[in-house]
């Protein structure tokens, strides 16, 4: 079950884990070469947004294999996290908001998954108030549970895949979304931090390139939404 908070009257930030605050693409692919013997494409190597099986080049079958024993084998552990990611959670907990943790993990659900996940966050010093699990036997995904908890209080949510962040939009109209710029994403459109003052654009997430551009970002979504209630 997801930890909760009675955080009434504080904005939420909400982040994904894998591939927004740590790099699990370079980390899976170096283990994938290691379990099938032999090399992939690098992950600097853009892709219009390819599923990773059909990226590496391999049947769906043989890829969720290699992805059980990857998650079996405690490798979530160990995963890189991005640089400044401990700094981003804690200043953002500091200015007074909320750091939800919301991840897609895991495929299938395994006991250990949730352990290696806490180890993950306690290793790699990210502060957080409450995590999101989206598992196989939910109702709901991970941003209708956010919805369904948090509502109106998400200021904004970053995310690096694009079916996502497209569930974010929907979900979630009022938040500002951000798209942590991976080279599975870069045919998402996006706009600049300006896009607030056009009004005529349709929704599109503004595209961070590192956390200190998460925080920026998250800063003004963050004024933003301290704003609204102002006028509520």
């Amino acid at each position: 079950m997801p930890t909760r908070t009675n955080g009434h009257g504080k904005p939420i930030v909400a982040i994904d884990i894998d591939g927004t605050l740590g790099d699990y693409h370079s980390h899976f692919l170096n283990f994938a070469e290691g379990y099938f013997g032999c090399s992939f494409p690098p992950p600097s190597e853009v892709n219009p947004g390819l599923r990773l099986w059909d990226f590496m080049g391999i049947p769906v079958s043989e890829y969720r294999k290699c992805k059980l024993a990857y998650r079996t084998g405690g490798m979530k552990r160990t995963m890189p996290a991005y640089d400044h990611a401990n700094t981003l959670t804690s200043t953002l907990r500091g200015w007074g908001a909320e750091v939800w943790i919301c991840t897609t993990r895991p495929y299938q659900k395994h006991d250990a998954i949730d352990g290696d996940t806490l180890e993950w966050l306690r290793r790699n010093g990210i502060q957080y108030d409450a995590i999101l699990f989206d598992l196989i036997d939910r109702k709901y995904s991970k941003y209708e549970e956010l919805g369904r908890q948090a509502g109106n209080r998400v200021a904004a949510i970053i995310d690096d895949l694009p079916e996502l962040i497209e569930s974010a939009f929907e979900l979630l109209p009022s938040a500002d979304v951000m798209v942590r710029d991976q080279p599975y994403n870069r045919h998402v459109g996006t706009v600049s931090r300006q896009r607030r003052d056009l009004c005529a654009i349709p929704p599109l997430p503004v595209r961070v390139y590192d956390c200190n551009m998460m925080l920026i970002c998250s800063a003004d979504a963050i004024q933003m939404w301290i704003a609204n209630q102002r006028m509520i």
